[in-house]
């Protein structure tokens, strides 16, 4: 009933104790209940915390620190001014912690000043300068762990995020961070690996180079390319001029990165940035090589449709001649993966004169050795004849065959993405060429996706969302003729638009990743000093089964009868399923 009289006046007591572990735990409990400090005035606060920010005990110290930062958090807007005072004593928790080498200790105060940042960034206005130097110094620091160096950066970018107008009025903002975004993504080494594996993943995503890319994007985003372009462009020709192939590869992952969010004054500069970039599709470094064509494949986006329509000469001529390069699989598939970019924003017109080409390297890549090789490729030529439409009704009888042999001849587990691509490939050419060429193959096509449904039988089988996808595809082919294979579809559709979300309520110092991983499609947030957590992967895929579900009524008219009555009664509960917008 907020009724402990005593529990304050204890608190203020060990807070002041000679014993360090009893000043430390007088903190830990006010971060845990900083609403126990809602009565005190602003003032008096400050007063109670400026003298443990200077504790001779570093662990003090930190508490104090993390307490102070869920007290900003827990006071209303009227209050938070007045703490601003304090601001300054809080960042002076961070250089003891740096100069005595206690990077677990500097790594949880920034953590901390991250959530303030995020709620709060105005109370920061007067320490930015300060804290701009002493964050990039962190960055900077080679000797330093990745996680420490993040850390800094992360705070820093949550600035810009959080209060994007007073960081674009500090002239030193963008001046200080990008040389250190770039030193970050400079920072790649050449592994062996890199060059060997049999899959493709995202294993690397804690790594420097790549969290630079990410904070460069965050920032260019936040900023604008008025502030951040000419900082960057001081760096990146002179980076891309190097002799040292990391110094390309993370020029152009520069000119990648920010392309969003330099979108207005890039686009103006679009042919000058083409002739720069085309060139290094022919670097000596497969790495660089590499980095062109996430380049490329990023501004066939950012730049739609203006690179394709003014530049798509300089760009394809350089482009596709990789896909050839079979000695370096990485590049060659990556190579694909931009065309792919380039082709779902570019029109048929565009893209014709280049048909005849790209198919024979997307054939030649279809009968690759590795298996990531063939997946790309088949996504790839999905994507175009999605473009070329009846233009594609050439190549029909060359490629159809080997997607339905990859169908029926690749049933082992390592090979069920592969399949799940074909299907996807199959059914986009399908609604292509049209029904008239297609029908030869529709009862083969039927046959395989039905076994293919019966043998997925894991929660994870990546098979299941391209079935259903292809499903929908043939039904929108097929029309009325797509009827009696409803029994066949729906069940496994109105299942997912059934299944409950999972949740789960964890204490704030529990780890998550332990039994609640995000690869498994778990998000947490804090919220009221617990980690609530929701699998966001179960929700996208309802919300996929009931867009679904919509299609097949609409496509099928009288011949859905049969389930109007179960969809009915599985959808109209779901006007009020608050989880979701999307499924609502």
């Amino acid at each position: 009933e907020n009724e402990w009289a005593d529990l304050l006046p204890a608190l203020y007591a060990c807070a002041q104790d000679g014993n360090a572990s009893l000043r430390e735990s007088a903190y830990r409990v006010f971060s845990s209940c900083p609403y126990l400090l809602s009565g005190q005035s602003p003032e008096s606060v400050n007063s109670a915390f400026g003298g443990a920010f200077q504790d001779g005990d570093a662990t003090v110290r930190l508490a104090a620190l993390q307490a102070s930062v869920q007290y900003i958090l827990a006071a209303t807007d009227k209050q938070r001014p007045a703490l601003a005072p304090m601001m300054p004593q809080m960042l002076g928790v961070l250089e003891p912690l740096q100069r005595d080498g206690d990077e677990d200790g500097l790594t949880e105060a920034l953590s901390a000043l991250i959530e303030a940042a995020e709620e709060t960034p105005k109370l920061f206005r007067a320490v930015l300068d300060s804290l701009v130097t002493f964050a990039t110094a962190i960055g900077k620091n080679d000797a330093l762990e990745a996680t420490t160096r993040q850390t800094a950066m992360e705070l820093l970018v949550t600035l810009a995020e959080s209060a994007p107008g007073m960081c674009r009025k500090n002239a030193q903002f963008c001046q200080q961070i990008v040389p250190v975004c770039l030193q970050m993504m400079s920072s790649i080494e050449d592994d062996e690996e890199w060059y060997t594996v049999e899959t493709l993943d995202d294993s690397d995503n804690d790594e420097n180079h790549v969290f630079g890319e990410q904070t460069l994007d965050r920032l260019a985003n936040a900023l604008g390319g008025k502030q951040l372009l000419p900082v960057a462009f001081n760096y990146i020709p002179q980076m891309l001029a190097s002799s040292e192939w990391n110094q390309r590869h993370a020029g152009l992952m520069a000119v990648s990165s920010i392309g969003e969010g330099c979108l207005k004054i890039m686009r103006n500069e679009l042919g000058k940035i083409v002739h720069m970039v085309v060139p290094f599709f022919t670097d000596s470094h497969p790495r660089v090589r590499y980095a062109v064509c996430n380049c490329i494949g990023q501004m066939a986006t950012d730049f739609a449709p203006k690179l394709q329509e003014e530049h798509h000469a300089a760009v394809l001529s350089a482009l596709i001649p990789v896909m050839d390069q079979t000695s370096v699989p990485r590049v060659q598939t990556h190579a694909a993966a931009a065309m792919v970019n380039f082709a779902e924003e570019a029109t048929k017109q565009v893209l014709e004169p280049y048909l005849d080409t790209l198919f024979e390297r997307l054939l030649a890549m279809l009968n690759g050795s590795k298996r990531y090789v063939q997946e790309q490729a088949i996504t790839t030529i999905a994507t175009i004849a999605d473009n070329a439409q009846a233009k594609f009704n050439k190549y029909y009888s060359t490629i159809m065959p080997m997607l339905l042999n990859v169908l029926a001849q690749a049933t082992d587990h390592d090979h069920r993405l592969l399949r799940g691509k074909a299907m996807e490939c199959a059914t986009f050419i399908a609604l292509a060429v049209g029904k008239d060429v297609f029908a030869p193959d529709i009862p083969r096509v039927i046959e395989l996706l039905t076994l293919t449904q019966q043998s997925v039988t894991e929660a994870d089988d990546p098979q299941a969302s391209y079935l259903q996808a292809s499903w929908a595809r043939l039904c929108k082919l097929m029309g009325a003729e797509f009827a009696p294979i409803l029994p066949v579809v729906m069940p496994p559709l109105l299942t997912a638009a059934k299944q409950q979300p999972d949740f789960a309520v964890l204490e704030a110092d529990e780890d998550a990743e332990t039994g609640y991983s995000a690869e498994d499609g778990w998000e947490f947030a804090n919220i009221g000093g617990q980690q609530i957590g929701i699998r966001t992967t179960l929700l996208e895929e309802k919300c996929e089964a009931v867009e679904l579900i919509g299609t097949y009524a609409r496509d099928l008219g009288t011949g859905f009868v049969p389930y109007a009555a179960e969809t009915l009664e599985t959808l109209v509960p779901l006007f009020k399923f608050y989880f979701h917008e999307g499924v609502r």
